[in-house]
């Protein structure tokens, strides 16, 4: 009898012990902020700082991914053209999208997050170019290349095409620096960071020599993450994240990335 007893009391207590172990190991999984949900967002190809390549897929990509994770949530990049992404990110068919600038007409279909980071937009051109300007008029007679999609071709038509210059619209950053380089075009405005990476890892050696940019930018200031409005938990997903960012930038988290991106820490394998 007693026996019996004290193989029933080991029983309960082996398996009060079992639960006890369960129960830490869920809080712990919970405690270390594992991700309770998981988002997808459109991305695109704009390295050094987005790119399915780069390790992380770059620092832009990386910030958004782990400021999420701090707030419990897991993030999936759907890499796909920008202008393609922010239209289906739009309708709701995912998320949101990373790596827009704010206007007026993005914030009629998205909620915006704090400040991702800060990108200019500066005009680049041939070093023998003599080239100043303060305002558009000061470009409008000139050939000036673009890169389809992007939001400033809005801005720059009308003054351009007006004026007896001419847009020169391109598919990629990279084919508008071949005509830049060749003496196609005379100017073309690209992210400071992005053009220069271009120049110097897809252009022989001596190219970004060549090139200078104006410091006066066309375009200044931030770049956001965008949630759509078609999300009914879309304020929500944009408070968890803006918690996590400020969190990773007051670890110093966010300086280290930018420091590693900047020391080509992220560049694809060759």
């Amino acid at each position: 009898m007693y026996a019996c007893a004290n193989e029933s009391i080991g029983g309960f207590m082996k398996r009060l012990g079992v639960a006890f172990v369960i129960l830490l190991v869920v809080t712990c999984w919970f405690g270390l902020g594992h991700a309770d949900e998981t988002v997808v967002l459109t991305n695109g190809e704009w390295p050094p700082m987005f790119s399915k390549e780069f390790k992380h897929g770059g620092f832009g990509s990386r910030v958004c991914k782990e400021a999420f994770a701090l707030g419990g949530v897991d993030v999936r990049y759907e890499y796909m053209p920008w202008k393609r992404g922010l239209e289906l990110a739009r309708v709701g068919q995912y998320a949101g999208t990373v790596g827009w600038r704010k206007s007026s007409e993005r914030e009629k279909y998205f909620y915006f997050s704090d400040p991702l980071m800060t990108m200019n937009t500066v005009f680049f051109h041939k070093k023998s170019l003599e080239f100043d300007w303060n305002n558009l008029g000061d470009i409008a007679t000139m050939n000036v290349g673009a890169t389809n999609g992007y939001g400033y071709i809005d801005m720059l038509r009308p003054v351009i095409e007006q004026n007896g210059g001419k847009l020169d619209v391109a598919s990629s950053d990279i084919a508008n620096f071949r005509k830049l380089v060749s003496g196609r075009i005379d100017i073309f405005p690209c992210a400071e960071q992005v053009g220069y990476y271009l120049l110097r890892t897809k252009f022989i050696a001596g190219t970004a020599d060549r090139i200078r940019h104006h410091t006066k930018p066309l375009l200044g200031g931030d770049l956001y993450l965008l949630i759509s409005k078609k999300n009914k938990n879309g304020q929500e997903l944009i408070e968890r994240f803006n918690r996590g960012l400020k969190e990773l930038r007051a670890s110093g988290k966010f300086e280290q990335y930018e420091n590693e991106s900047l020391m080509g820490e992220y560049l694809p394998a060759k």
